[in-house]
């Protein structure tokens, strides 16, 4: 379902979802915000969606929270723009299915926070990336500086939160945040095809694999393992298991189910 500030595409079993308020450069605003709630909370409910794509139009990914909302007057006990997003980045960091920032553009602060919590970033190679809070007076809210060191080295994030300058999309792949780097006309393309590969895949083997590794750097290695052979265990019990090693013995392509 479509709205005006967030557009939703099924590429096959991959569900794109484009923020679509380039005047602001994506800013994150109330109503985009529970736009982004709604069909997140939909698409995890859904066996055809096997995979999340966030991206946005224009210029921009996004350029972080809606700094009109950042100075909105608010009464006691209501939510501001900051509890909102917060909700929003819980829900796709705890996603179980794969997620995918598609890096478009311009990505700074509640923005760039935004495509941290996506499993995957890959990015055009015009965009610049960076943090931007301390430009104005800001602190990060939303894991600029609580999620970041765990993606980047930490001098270098520290250089993004301390300058409040950009880098381009390239360095941050040479450092590891970014998965890919692709010209702009090509990036929708590219990813699609990543996203074929992964969709093939059995859907609650990756979901279990994902809350392991989401977990393990909170962890020490002997709980992480634990919780890995846990899983593991979990997965002997799937139709999906059983498929995989019947396909694979019987030399075709297997079927899964999610299940």
């Amino acid at each position: 379902m479509n709205n005006e500030v967030l557009y939703n595409e099924m590429c096959g079993q991959t569900l794109w979802l484009t923020m679509n308020r380039p005047k602001a450069l994506n800013s994150l605003s109330f109503d985009l915000l529970d736009a982004l709630m709604a069909a997140l909370l939909d698409a995890e409910n859904d066996d055809n969606v096997r995979s999340v794509v966030l991206t946005g139009t224009g210029k921009a990914f996004s350029a972080g929270a809606d700094l009109k909302a950042q100075v909105a007057k608010y009464g006691p006990g209501e939510k501001d723009i900051l509890d909102r997003c917060v909700e929003v980045f819980d829900v796709l960091r705890n996603f179980k299915k794969p997620t995918i920032s598609a890096i478009n553009g311009l990505t700074c602060g509640g923005g760039l926070e935004l495509a941290m919590c996506c499993d995957l970033l890959y990015s055009s190679d015009n965009a610049s990336i960076g943090d931007a809070h301390c430009n104005y007076g800001i602190v990060p809210g939303g894991g600029g500086a609580a999620i970041m060191p765990r993606l980047l080295p930490l001098p270098i994030v520290k250089y993004l939160l301390f300058t409040g300058e950009f880098l381009p999309a390239s360095s941050l792949k040479q450092y590891g945040m970014i998965n890919d780097v692709f010209p702009e006309a090509e990036l929708k393309d590219a990813i699609n095809k990543i996203t074929l590969i992964i969709n093939s895949k059995s859907p609650i083997g990756l979901a279990r694999s994902k809350r392991v590794a989401n977990g393990a750097l909170d962890k020490s290695a002997a709980d992480a393992l634990y919780d890995e052979r846990l899983a593991a265990r979990d997965q002997f019990r799937s139709y999906d298991y059983n498929e995989g090693i019947n396909a694979f013995l019987e030399k075709r392509t297997p079927q899964f189910k999610g299940y």
